[in-house]
């Protein structure tokens, strides 16, 4: 409790809430173009970001990620962090994989793999004689092929080799059981991982249609429209802080849904506090700045407080060992604070320009 108590006495006091709100409201122009300029630069920067963004899940000092680090290293990427693929058939009743000529199919299947996946390292029953590519009863047998790493991927992922070795086995068969194909790769692509699912920013569009429904209801005027155009300004300016810290540091993908999702609550959050605050000021008979300003003097020092709150709880994140976690930290901590800025800055100036405009055909009421 102590340490709240610290931080909130380190947050602006009502004066210096009601300072910078004068300093707004004498520059909205200023603040106004200062916002869209940023939200037009983190449109054009959100696509690169995201394709800045690093999938490796890495965990450094564990026993099994130095195994995979050491596979690497010494055989040249073929294993260790790589996705392996994994042909497997079942045999039919009354056959094995010790059955007259089904060794030789499996030694054909693996040849055909080796010409089709050049450099990569293929380990089968047939070529170690271990039986545990083999299941118990005998009849389902498994291949495991750790192809070259493609440099164009990350993560182990390669979907050229997926492809390369589905067309290997297209129609092949052992004993008249045809052979499949699974692994990592080979079920993303079986799943549409590539081109089936709507982005990040097409699901935030479609939770902030969801909220506009909310909000409308709330608002009973078009003051709902107000927090998801905070929202946006939010997070397309986030997206461009994010690109800049790509530059810096690896950051998990994971981090772009911090800032879609949690920026749209937050941001609505925030501009739900103000405006309600604001529309109460003006039923007690206060009209344009004024109404603004205390507004900003109570609301605003709240959406400080509880922006910072977030912000500390998502940092505390880098004290765990785990480097993508960390960058989800320092990654999703800048969501609240882009979201804290936009509440006590552009926020005021929409309100003062546009507010009683908007501010229709709600009835005002204490």
């Amino acid at each position: 409790m102590e340490r709240f108590r610290l931080a909130a006495a380190r947050l602006p006091s009502s004066a210096m809430m009601s300072s910078l709100t004068r300093w707004v409201l004498a520059h909205k122009r200023t603040v106004a173009v200062f916002w869209v300029a940023l939200t037009i630069a983190g449109v054009a920067a959100a696509g690169p970001a995201s394709d800045a963004l690093e999938t490796e899940f890495s965990v450094p000092d564990k026993e099994g990620w130095e195994t995979n680090v050491a596979i690497s290293e010494r055989y040249g990427g073929t294993g260790g962090d790589n996705a392996p693929l994994l042909p497997v058939v079942t045999l039919p009743q009354g056959k094995t994989a010790d059955s007259p000529g089904v060794q030789r199919e499996l030694e054909r299947l693996d040849t055909r793999l080796e010409r089709a996946l050049p450099g990569s390292r293929i380990a089968s029953y047939t070529s170690t004689g271990d039986k545990t590519f083999v299941s118990d009863d005998g009849r389902t047998v498994y291949s495991i092929i750790h192809p070259r790493p493609d440099r164009d991927s990350t993560f182990g992922e390669n979907p050229r080799a997926e492809r390369a070795a589905r067309d290997a086995i297209d129609g092949a068969t052992v004993a008249g059981k045809p052979v499949h194909l699974t692994g990592f790769d080979a079920l993303a692509e079986a799943s549409g991982e590539d081109s089936g699912g709507p982005g990040v920013l097409l699901e935030a569009v479609l939770g902030a249609a969801g909220a506009l429904i909310v909000l409308g209801f709330v608002f009973a005027s078009f003051l709902a429209f107000v927090p998801l155009v905070m929202a946006a300004v939010s997070i397309m300016t986030t997206f461009l802080l994010l690109y800049g810290l790509t530059q810096v540091t690896a950051v998990s993908p994971i981090v772009q849904f911090l800032i879609a999702l949690i920026g749209l609550g937050v941001a609505i959050d925030y501009s739900l506090l103000v405006v309600s605050r604001w529309r109460e000021e003006r039923s007690h008979g206060r009209s344009g700045d004024e109404a603004v300003q205390k507004a900003m003097e109570t609301a605003g020092r709240a959406v400080v407080f509880s922006g910072v709150t977030v912000a500390i709880g998502l940092l505390a994140l880098i004290a765990l060992p785990l480097p993508f976690l960390r960058s989800m930290g320092y990654g999703g901590m800048l969501i609240p604070l882009v979201s804290t800025l936009v509440a006590i800055t552009l926020l005021p100036v929409v309100l003062a320009k546009l507010g009683p405009r908007l501010d229709w055909p709600h009835r005002r009421t204490d």
